[in-house]
């Protein structure tokens, strides 16, 4: 790990969501290399599981672990992703991030959970950008009533068995980085 010195940042865009910042390292050899980095808020996903006991002639097969995926357009990509339920941390919630994922479970699934557990906190482009996503675990849910997904935001609920959103995972059906570390390691913690 190398010292480093920092010079005072440039704020070159400010956005409404995040900003853009220039900051000058000066590396332990002396030499310095400029950064562009992205102040962006922190955010918060879920893994949201839920048991579905098995009926029928498949009822010795026990249960199924079922996780929510949320089908989103990404206008960034231009195309459609299957993620967890995942938002920002507003500012009445920094500090806490799992009100974040808890606000965030309801409004992008309509289910609310009885228990959290956090998973991880990532950090996603940590090249260019300060983000830290906090990934929980959700279980012992709920639906709430008469709830809805904003269509605006979110196009469709999907309960995928865990073991085929893993397969999604690794077949590039899901593409979404805070999706995939969440999957897996929800997966190893229910093991």
């Amino acid at each position: 790990m190398s010292q480093y010195q920092s010079s005072p940042d440039e704020v070159v865009f400010v956005g409404k969501l995040f900003n853009v910042r220039r900051q000058t390292v000066r590396h332990a050899d002396g030499s310095e290399s400029l950064y562009e980095i992205v102040d962006h808020p922190d955010a918060a996903a879920v893994v949201a599981i839920r048991r579905e006991r098995a009926t029928g002639e498949s009822a010795e097969q026990g249960e199924t672990l079922l996780v929510a995926l949320v089908r989103q357009f990404r206008p960034a990509i231009g195309k459609d992703t299957l993620e967890l339920p995942a938002g920002i941390v507003r500012t009445q919630e920094m500090g806490d991030p799992e009100v974040t994922a808890a606000r965030e479970l309801e409004e992008e699934t309509g289910w609310r959970a009885g228990s959290w557990r956090l998973l991880t906190k990532q950090y996603p482009s940590a090249g260019f950008s300060n983000e830290a996503i906090w990934v929980y675990l959700a279980t012992d849910l709920e639906k709430i009533q008469g709830a809805v997904p904003d269509p605006h935001e979110i196009q469709g609920l999907e309960w995928v068995p865990l073991s085929e959103a893993l397969a999604y995972c690794r077949d590039g059906k899901v593409a979404d980085g805070k999706t995939i570390i969440g999957l897996y390691l929800a997966s190893d913690a229910l093991a």
